[in-house]
């Protein structure tokens, strides 16, 4: 009787793994706050659990910071028509959305992307 309670034991500790694993991103970012920040793109991770766009942007000092743009999941940018080839390294793009708490990362949120040849990208966000 005593394994049998153990086993048990393990087996909801097993189940109870993945739902843990899922985060939600709205304690990373600043959800009163929208920013936008224009630069050239150098990378597109289209894959789960968050996509991330990079993005070269030049500062007021006229420096350049990498910005990483994330968004809430593969599934939803596809349901919106997104891919991993919409968007590709040397395009200029304007976007929109949360900026991180720590200004040091240079970290988005994304809610908006727009294209140089002015198509919109809309986003979905996790709160």
């Amino acid at each position: 009787m005593r394994l049998q309670a153990s086993m048990i034991g393990w087996a909801a500790l097993l189940l109870a793994a993945p739902l843990a694993a899922h985060h939600a991103q709205a304690p990373f970012f600043d959800q009163n706050t929208e920013v936008e920040i224009e630069g050239i793109v150098t990378r597109f991770d289209f894959r789960n659990p968050h996509p991330v766009l990079y993005v070269d942007v030049t500062n007021d000092s006229g420096d350049v910071e990498e910005w990483q743009i994330q968004f809430a999941n593969a599934t939803g940018l596809r349901r919106r028509g997104w891919h991993k080839d919409i968007i590709g390294p040397g395009e200029r793009i304007r976007a929109s959305g949360h900026p991180s708490w720590n200004p040091e990362t240079h970290g988005l949120q994304g809610r908006r992307v727009l294209k140089e040849d002015g198509s919109v990208l809309g986003a979905p966000v996790e709160d």
